[in-house]
């Protein structure tokens, strides 16, 4: 399965970053354009929204371009966190286990630091961005944590060689649902008060797209990289 590990990586990162791209092309850089001209001062009468994903690649080619490329590095680099786990787990894989590791990366990396700071469009409200920054890694990072100590530490601990204890024992699932819901509990920052011109449809909009568009993202590597890494598995499902 080894040999597997970087182009399983390799092919779910690029294919999950070329369909998110195209999905944010469609659906989220208008909104981030729209939201642009109405922080600059505009009126929302008179803005034009280009029709198409062909018309909205030209009109800002660059944005379309430097947002492919991010979304497969990142895209490459998450295949391969994920790739790293599955091979550690060593349990026969196919892309139906892949798409429940997907949702745990979707859990942890995008569901659990939207419920405290959904995504929004420019020219909304913000806090400092230190401080948003700080908070969303704890949320991702106790997220993450805790899905392992409630999903995979059974199996993980076997693996390992230690003891029965924490094999079969009860509450690393209660420290891990503990760390899930102590970002929360602990409160992401509070938004400054200003005054937004972007309209309250638009920010949920913005919200919707960016969640739909990462939860794609997230499903297709953990399908792509269960499909590839299976092929190594000894006992396919």
């Amino acid at each position: 399965m080894t040999k597997l590990l970087f182009p399983a990586a390799l092919i779910a990162g690029l294919s999950a970053g070329l369909v998110v791209s195209l999905a944010q092309a469609i659906f989220i850089i208008p909104l981030i354009d729209f939201a642009e001209f109405l922080e600059m001062g505009g009126r929302a009468v008179d803005y034009f929204p280009p029709e198409g994903f062909m018309a909205i690649a030209l009109t800002d080619p660059e944005r379309f371009l430097n947002t492919l490329a991010f979304d497969a590095l990142t895209g490459v680099a998450f295949a391969l966190i994920m790739a790293a786990g599955i091979m550690f787990h060593t349990r026969p894989t196919s892309w139906k286990q892949g798409i429940l590791w997907g949702l745990g990366g979707w859990a942890a990396f995008a569901l659990a630091p939207a419920i405290g700071q959904p995504p929004a469009p420019p020219g909304t409200a913000y806090v400092d961005l230190e401080a948003r920054q700080l908070w969303w890694w704890l949320a991702v990072s106790c997220t993450s944590l805790g899905l392992v100590l409630v999903v995979f530490i059974g199996d993980w601990a076997g693996e390992c060689g230690l003891a029965g204890g924490w094999r079969n024992a009860w509450w690393p699932k209660v420290v891990g649902a503990g760390l899930i819901i102590f970002p929360h509990v602990f409160g992401a920052p509070e938004s400054t008060p200003s005054t937004s011109t972007v309209p309250a449809e638009l920010i949920r909009d913005f919200a919707f797209y960016s969640l739909a568009s990462t939860f794609v993202f997230w499903l297709i590597i953990g399908a792509v990289n269960g499909a590839v890494l299976g092929r190594a598995s000894p006992d396919k499902n």
